[in-house]
């Protein structure tokens, strides 16, 4: 065998092994990745010094922390945008379907099922939004006892397990619905909301120069008998990050809140204060 050289040595890491016949399809990642990695380290002629401080920076990712008990390594596909060309890749056969998104650090099982039209959680400082969805096929059939999980931060930007002295399960909920197809419930307009940074994740984003904070949103996954699990996430317009959410999902599925600060219109909802409404229609592959 001849000597490992530059110009040998990723055919020779590639080749090392059956070549596939034990896992054709983990192969073919392996190769391709082997390929990039080299290539990459011979456009910026990486040192080994800089190979060092990218090793230490990965153990840090994987190291829990406060923020993530499970290490940042989610956080980091999400903030290099890996997260979502998986999504990308897997949502371009989408003709007219509302729009797949990823799920989150921030997701677990196990939420509280909640009856159609109630209120998901406390924000005594929030602005009230009244939502209400339809969900249906892409052919217009309502999709009947469909499970929705909802989850969402507070107005301030908090999801529950962010602050001590927030209630379990604030703005967290599932509902199912109705025979047409419907569900709604009362809830905030989400706050914008910063990653958190006191991590390596952080520390790369301050290096760039890049602010880390993901534009007002509320997260769903719907599932319906006869169709796959549905994961997506709804943007909110006003939101001034829209146009440059840190972890670059914000693609078509935006929407418009109306503020009703009616007197009329506030004293029938119960409330003292101006409130807002949306009403979505989900279109489900």
């Amino acid at each position: 065998m001849a000597g490992i050289t530059l110009e040998n040595i990723t055919e020779a890491v590639i080749n090392h092994g059956d070549k596939g016949k034990t896992n054709p399809r983990l192969h073919q990642i392996y190769t391709s990745l082997v390929k990039h990695i080299h290539a990459f380290q011979k456009e910026v002629n990486l040192t080994t010094e800089e190979l060092d401080i990218g090793r230490k920076f990965l153990f840090k990712l994987s190291v829990p922390n406060n923020d993530f008990p499970m290490g940042e390594i989610h956080l980091m596909t999400d903030c290099l945008g890996i997260s979502e060309v998986s999504i990308l890749l897997e949502d371009k056969g989408n003709h007219g379907t509302t729009e797949m998104n990823v799920e989150g650090p921030l997701f677990f099982a196990g939420l509280p099922e909640r009856a159609n039209g109630a209120k998901i959680g406390v924000d005594d400082t929030g602005k009230p939004l009244f939502v209400r969805h339809k969900f249906q096929d892409a052919q217009g059939k309502a999709l009947a006892n469909a499970t929705v999980d909802v989850w969402q931060p507070n107005g301030e930007g908090n999801y529950f397990v962010q602050k001590e002295n927030l209630p379990e399960w604030n703005y967290y909920a599932r509902f199912h619905t109705d025979a047409k197809g419907e569900l709604n419930f009362e809830t905030v307009v989400p706050g914008d909301y910063p990653v958190p940074t006191s991590g390596p994740t952080g520390a790369m984003l301050e290096q760039l120069g890049r602010h880390g904070y993901r534009a007002s949103h509320i997260h769903y996954i719907v599932r319906a008998q006869g169709h796959p699990d549905f994961t997506t996430m709804m943007y909110f317009n006003h939101s001034p990050y829209v146009n440059s959410d840190t972890i670059f999902s914000v693609k078509n599925f935006r929407v418009d809140i109306v503020k009703h600060d009616n007197t009329d219109a506030i004293k029938a909802r119960g409330l003292n204060q101006p409130f807002y409404t949306l009403d979505y229609t989900f279109i489900i592959p």
